[in-house]
């Protein structure tokens, strides 16, 4: 019985030691835990703004000699809530007659007469600028016609 015995010790004393070396499937793990804070944190806010467009645009006469310029006047688009109040305009002209633009910081302008030619159109728009940023085109528009000169210098114009 000896050699029966010691293989069954032996055996026995073997899947004792597995047992204790090799986790079971079964046997819960040791719980971990992890975690932290930190004190700082960060915000922002966003806010938007839009510039409306001008809404009226005038031709300052329906025609006149060329020596003063072209004068034109509009309405100041409506602002207040999230709609900026413009800081200046720009009165832009680009045609036949000529093209160019003169920004202007109230809700008057005149096209140069120097910047035009004979016997040409031109369309008239205006937008309103504040804070970097620009509107889109005025809702209206105007047109410049050249319409009488001597040796190239125009001296009549019509505005509609």
């Amino acid at each position: 019985m000896k050699r029966r015995a010691v293989p069954l010790l032996v055996g026995l004393i073997a899947g004792l030691a597995a047992g204790l070396l090799v986790p079971s499937a079964t046997a819960p793990l040791p719980r971990a835990e992890a975690g932290w804070s930190r004190s700082t944190y960060a915000s922002a806010s966003v806010s938007s703004a839009t510039i409306n467009p001008v809404p009226t645009l005038s031709c300052g006469a329906a025609s006149g000699l060329l020596s003063g310029g072209v004068p034109f006047t509009w309405t100041a688009p409506a602002s207040g809530g999230s709609a900026l109040a413009p800081q200046s305009y720009t009165l832009t002209w680009s045609g036949t007659a000529g093209s160019g633009s003169a920004t202007v910081s109230g809700t008057s302008g005149s096209v140069a007469g120097a910047t035009l030619s004979l016997l040409g159109t031109s369309t008239v728009t205006v937008t309103a600028n504040a804070s970097g940023w620009t509107s889109s085109t005025s809702l209206q528009t105007r047109t410049i016609t050249t319409v009488l000169g001597v040796g190239g210098v125009v001296l009549l114009w019509d505005c509609a």
